[in-house]
């Protein structure tokens, strides 16, 4: 690269831009246009040529700015003095128009823009009736005494369509209406009584994600694996997208139902003629932990008894008791294991399980 510090691009001077390597990478046509460009202004560094490459949307953007500028100057407005929270320009207007409602009704008028914005930043910018996002289009003052004008304190940030909608209603009133309304043809919740059981049962076995460092530093030709074999080639892997991953598979829809074991409910899983989630105990035979030292396959909460040396090891115990009066109390932790006990086992991974050789031993 020619740039290899700050001021590089403007302490040596040159003529033409085939002067620095990097020119090289440029197809044809924009290197011929970079030509054009450095000899019709006269260019000499390459501190010109940013000047004028910056100047190529910064220009554009200051006419437009400035037309866009005019356009609400003729509502008395200035979008960079007036347009600095919500609902951004149109807030003098709609100021104008309540202080009209009021005057024709002959109500109080004392809202202010700061107890709008306070009112927004509470109501998390969504509709205090249907809590639909709310936008610079979409949002207005409602009025909580009907009797009242717009003062601060009787107001509700709502969408136009549901300031619209309640008229004289009362917002209780009006809440209940849209509830009857939206449970008419939907349920109101998604998981109700009969069905808690199972969600608290599905929600114990959230474990979370593992965060594992398998090596903090390998080296080909030097970093030795499998019993002592030279290692000739390091590759990187970064597993992103796991969130997408996980929502475009397979997952349980409907109402939450459950149904007993039966002897022949783990060849029905494996065979695909039944899905959800097993409630089991699973284990990995002796001879496989090996083969999955490097990763273990079952990941669950435990509590870990920090006063146990068997439990967490020589060093850690040792340094646990050196803290004294601060030692580390029993605490629950993601960790790795061999085996689980009482475990929810999504079907698919369950399918994984059995064919690595993992064994059942209680439903």
């Amino acid at each position: 690269m020619y740039i290899t510090a700050f001021n590089v691009h403007h302490g040596i001077q040159c003529t033409k831009p085939d002067y620095y390597p990097a020119a090289v990478s440029f197809c044809g046509d924009d290197y011929e246009r970079v030509k054009f460009v450095w000899e019709c202004y006269g260019m000499k560094s390459i501190k010109d040529l940013l000047i004028w490459y910056n100047n190529l949307d910064v220009v554009p953007f200051i006419k437009s700015t400035k037309a866009q500028r005019e356009l609400f100057k003729r509502f008395d407005l200035d979008m960079l003095a007036d347009g600095v929270s919500l609902p951004g320009l149109s807030e003098g207007h709609r100021m104008a128009e309540y202080k009209i409602q009021d005057a024709k009704a002959k109500r109080k008028f004392s809202m202010t823009v700061e107890h709008l914005n306070a009112l927004l930043q509470k109501q998390k910018y969504l509709c205090g009736l249907c809590y639909c996002q709310l936008t610079v289009d979409t949002a207005s003052a409602d009025r909580i005494n009907n009797n009242l004008g717009h003062i601060d304190g009787n107001i509700l940030i709502s969408c136009v369509k549901c300031n619209t909608a309640r008229k004289d209603m009362s917002l209780g009133g009006f809440r209940y209406k849209n509830l009857l309304e939206f449970s008419s043809d939907s349920l109101v919740y998604l998981v109700d009584k009969e069905e808690k059981d199972i969600y608290a049962k599905i929600k114990s076995n959230i474990a979370d994600g593992p965060s594992v460092i398998f090596s903090r530093y390998a080296k080909r030709n030097e970093m030795k694996v499998r019993g002592g074999k030279i290692c000739k080639k390091i590759i990187g892997y970064d597993a992103n997208a796991l969130y997408l991953w996980a929502l475009g598979n397979e997952m349980p829809c409907g109402r939450l139902t459950t149904i007993d074991a039966y002897p022949g409910i783990i060849s029905d899983i494996v065979n695909d003629k039944i899905f959800g989630f097993l409630d089991c105990d699973i284990r990995f035979p002796p001879h496989l932990k090996e083969w999955f030292s490097e990763m273990t396959p079952i990941f669950k909460n435990t509590l870990i008894d920090c006063s146990g040396e068997n439990v967490i090891g020589q060093h850690m115990f040792d340094y646990n008791e050196a803290r004294k009066q601060s030692r580390a109390k029993p605490v629950r932790k993601l960790i790795g294991s061999y085996f689980g006990e009482k475990i929810l086992i999504y079907a698919p991974l369950l399918k994984w399980y059995i064919a690595h050789g993992m064994e059942i031993t209680k439903t």
